[in-house]
């Protein structure tokens, strides 16, 4: 087995980083795809009785997407990220099959499958992430590094980018049969993964046969790993309830104190081990502890972007689904061509400039967001969200750059895993938030539009006292207020999520400043080790 690095050709790192990054692409196509099936999937299955139940078809992805990321990257640096990445796309291609049979079992029996093969689905999609970065961490050094990286980024957000739109056409063009199947169109969104995934690790095996990163000798922590599963688990699905339910339930406590406790177990029990899972120890590396503080901060913001574009447009705009992939198309893509420029502008300018000059875009696009209102047009809409994603793009690859230069080649997987697993975190924050402050106004406004008096009380200070003393069952004049009032109201909500945002981005320079300039920037596009 050929390790990577001295005598490999330019052309030949750059055929193995390409083929890698077609898993990366369907991972972040996958985090898309499924939202827009979604309705059809739950209707096949008996509908959104039980909303909680349903809800893990994402909810289980998410959570083993985000599990498998630390162990993967620990497994990349002591086995081989090449081979490692060939398992987790096989397991990929192997969830995506049983998803895709998941009807055969019937309505009940039928979703528990989904939902168990969806897990399955998210180890291999969670694990191809770290794996394809330590892969390019390995292959790269210097200036062509940074642009690798800035290529693995840009996979993940152009998948999501395309994900939306390739969902909406396999559901409504797709219906091959196969003997002894009754299919629903929403199958084919996991079948068709299969192909996809073979394809992909025929073309890795050609173009990487012979090729393996450096492997470090050590043993798997296993109860380390369980150590960080729990807290994992337990800190995202707190986080994730916390949003349903609000902070005070006591679930959310429950998990947010298992969470706390077991982090703090892993992290003494590490600090310990003579070969950690992760490395606590990382962190006092100034370098990669404000790579993993951008990645956190900049995945709250991505959250609120990504969440509040396309719900302001059905919800403020009254707008389908079509304008709502329109707009959340105009962030991913821009995200994905930010990511490569990143990339570049990381290796020739530095980390430093590169990362603050994108989280000035950040900023730039998120304080235009925070002024939408009703009479906001679908255009501006996604020049804002394009702007930000440009923005959030250019910090890819800088902080990917600077946590694999400094917890250095025996550690690649680690340092890329632990990018991934900040930024989920981010992101699961800014959810949580951004559903706790929505839906605490939902509540305000039914209980307001239910109560006669208080109801009266809102029409006659909008200006129309003819409708004080109507039942809106009786006049749709009324409905029509009251829901234009309700848009306006929820333009406000959003603007409230979208300014705490625009702070989180703000604070975000700080760690930026703290990455590294154009004078460590090392000097070589085609420097590779």
């Amino acid at each position: 087995m050929n390790p990577v690095g001295p005598g490999r050709s330019p052309a030949s790192a750059w055929a193995i980083l390409l083929a890698a990054s077609l898993g990366v692409f369907l991972g972040g196509a996958e985090l898309m795809v499924v939202a827009i099936a979604l309705p059809s999937i739950v209707a096949d299955f008996g509908g959104w009785t039980d909303l909680a139940h349903a809800s893990w078809i994402v909810n289980g992805y998410l959570l083993a997407f985000i599990v498998a990321m630390p162990l993967a990257g620990r497994a990349a640096d002591m086995w081989g990220a090449r081979r490692l990445y060939l398992v987790a796309l096989a397991l990929f291609c192997i969830g995506s099959l049983g998803a895709g049979l998941s009807r055969a079992a019937g309505p009940q029996a039928g979703l528990d499958w989904l939902i168990a093969a969806r897990v399955v689905q998210g180890l291999g999609g969670g694990a191809v992430v770290p794996l394809s970065m330590a892969l390019a961490s390995h292959l790269f050094a210097g200036r062509a590094r940074a642009a690798a990286l800035g290529i693995e980024g840009a996979a993940t957000f152009v998948g999501m980018a395309v994900g939306p739109a390739y969902g909406a056409w396999v559901l409504l063009n797709v219906a091959l049969p196969i003997p002894g199947l009754d299919l629903a169109g929403w199958q084919w969104i996991f079948f068709l993964n299969v192909p996809a995934g073979i394809i992909t690790l025929l073309l890795l095996y050609v173009v990487a046969g012979g090729v393996e990163t450096p492997r470090v000798p050590g043993r798997v922590d296993t109860a380390g790993a369980a150590l960080a599963v729990l807290t994992l688990v337990a800190g995202v699905g707190a986080l994730s309830l916390a949003g349903q339910r609000g902070w005070g339930d006591p679930l959310v406590v429950a998990g947010m104190a298992v969470a706390a406790v077991s982090a703090i177990g892993f992290v003494l029990r590490e600090l310990r081990q003579p070969a950690p899972l992760i490395d606590p120890r990382l962190f006092a590396d100034v370098r990669f502890a404000a790579s993993n503080g951008v990645s956190l901060l900049t995945g709250y913001t991505l959250a609120t972007a990504i969440i509040g574009g396309p719900v302001f447009v059905n919800r403020v705009l009254n707008a389908g689904a079509d304008r709502s992939a329109a707009a959340l198309t105009a962030l991913t893509l821009a995200i994905a061509v930010g990511a490569v420029v990143g990339g570049v502008g990381s290796g020739v300018v530095g980390q430093r400039l590169t990362a603050v000059a994108g989280v000035g875009l950040t900023v730039i696009g998120l304080a235009l967001a925070a002024g939408w209102g009703v009479d906001t047009d679908l255009p501006r809409l996604q020049r804002d969200l394009a702007i930000f994603g440009a923005g959030f793009g250019l910090t890819v690859s800088p902080r990917a750059t600077a946590a694999v230069a400094a917890a250095g080649p025996s550690a690649y997987g680690v340092a890329s895993a632990m990018l991934q697993v900040t930024r989920t975190i981010g992101m699961s924050v800014g959810l949580a938030l951004l559903t706790t402050i929505g839906q605490n106004r939902i509540d305000e406004l039914n209980a307001l539009v239910s109560d006669p008096s208080r109801r009266d009380a809102l029409v006659f200070s909008l200006g129309h006292p003819e409708f004080v003393g109507v039942d809106p069952r009786a006049s749709l004049a009324l409905v029509d207020l009251l829901e234009s009032w309700s848009r306006g109201e929820a333009a406000g909500v959003l603007r409230l999520v979208l300014q705490i945002a625009l702070g989180v981005a703000v604070v975000t320079v700080i760690p930026a400043l703290l990455l590294e300039g154009r004078r460590r920037a090392r000097a070589s596009w085609s420097d590779l080790r």
